[in-house]
């Protein structure tokens, strides 16, 4: 089976739930989830969940995110099935920053 490393970031610039990765064909193993906050003048709310079929399970929700501060989200791997999709939501529409750490596994 080939493996492949790979790093997607996104900006979440809206209050709606954005799609961060998803599509993997086989399974993924997500080794990080970093999010800072990109915005000069205001803190915000992030909130990541993991999307089975149209069931979403919080990873982590409302977290406050100060100016200019950064979080890592997992503090282990989190394997994710074809189906699954990782989404993240803002508080407020300033930009937040994603990106996501994964092994591919086909």
């Amino acid at each position: 089976m080939p493996e492949t490393y790979k790093s997607f970031g996104t900006i979440i610039g809206s209050t709606a739930a954005t799609s961060v990765y998803s599509g993997v064909t086989g399974t993924a193993l997500v080794n990080s989830i970093n999010i800072s906050n990109g915005s000069t003048f205001i803190s915000n709310l992030v909130t990541v969940e993991l999307l089975k079929g149209s069931t979403a399970y919080s990873i982590i929700t409302g977290a406050v995110l100060p100016i200019g501060s950064s979080l890592q989200v997992l503090d282990s791997t989190l394997v994710l099935e074809s189906s699954n999709t990782l989404r993240c939501t803002a508080g407020y529409t300033a930009s937040v920053n994603i990106i996501v750490s994964v092994l591919e596994i086909t």
